[in-house]
């Protein structure tokens, strides 16, 4: 049985999200206190959740960060002055914790068969599709992530990790549909152009959405 580690829970998406997972019979996990069938919550210490997924299952396939941090707060811009404690709140929300998550179980996705790596942004955050004034803490925050992406695929996918970034149109997909798509793009493999290896798209950094449509960083 195959293992998925999906952070969060904490909305609808998470939750549809997991619900596919068991159904395909995949051993899940998450962190936290929200409570699905066939799922298995971790304590929040992170120290003590690595070390049940060790003792349980040894290995982790698919690691899924599911933070999606946001304010009605964050409505401000450079005219009407900027909330440096709300920016710095929602960059340790999207960047620092998925960053301290994802080294708290990296042991175990070097035990693992998939090494696929899987976080949600936003379109919102790519720098050539920001096209509003407000949000500032949100969409810095992804762009941050987005650069830790990049490195970390550069370090990582001479050793064989795979990373998909997943943006679930949470105003215009439902959390069921999305997260039947986010499934297909998280477990299947990116093709090989023209049957070509030298130009496999697996090792790209591609950032996709609901519809499957593909954005710029």
């Amino acid at each position: 049985m195959k293992v998925v580690l999906i952070t969060e829970l904490n909305k609808d998406f998470g939750k549809k999200l997991a619900a596919v997972f068991t159904r395909e019979k995949f051993k899940v996990y998450t962190v936290g206190e929200e409570q699905l069938n066939d799922v298995t919550c971790l304590p929040k210490d992170l120290k003590e959740a690595a070390a049940v997924v060790q003792k349980e299952s040894g290995c982790i396939d698919i690691f899924i960060d599911t933070s999606d941090e946001r304010s009605p707060l964050d409505n401000f811009n450079v005219r009407t002055g900027l909330n440096g404690d709300l920016i710095h709140k929602l960059y340790d929300a999207n960047v620092i914790r998925p960053m301290a998550m994802f080294e708290a179980f990296f042991p175990m996705l070097e035990a693992g068969s998939e090494k696929r790596l899987c976080w949600l942004t936003s379109a919102e955050a790519s720098i050539n599709e920001t096209f509003g004034t407000d949000g500032y803490g949100y969409k810095m925050a992804k762009a941050g992530l987005h650069n830790f992406l990049q490195i970390t695929r550069n370090v990582l996918a001479p050793k064989g990790y795979t990373i998909r970034a997943f943006d679930p149109l949470y105003n215009d997909v439902s959390a069921e549909l999305a997260a039947e798509a986010a499934f297909n793009y998280f477990t299947r493999r990116r093709g090989i152009e023209h049957d070509d290896d030298k130009r496999d798209d697996e090792y790209n950094l591609v950032f996709r959405d609901a519809y499957g449509r593909q954005h710029s960083w």
